[in-house]
């Protein structure tokens, strides 16, 4: 768990349009991430 006020570690996901992000090109900007289970999954 990453504490508030901490970095957060450099990653790569895939976007809603299935391009590679990586969070160090967001640099500077305001980030939200979400995250969910799969459906149909327990969660």
């Amino acid at each position: 768990m990453i504490a508030i006020g901490q970095e957060a570690p450099d990653f790569t996901l895939p976007n809603q349009d299935g391009e590679y992000v990586r969070l160090r090109d967001l640099r500077g900007r305001a980030v939200v991430l979400f995250a969910f289970p799969r459906a149909g999954t327990y969660g």
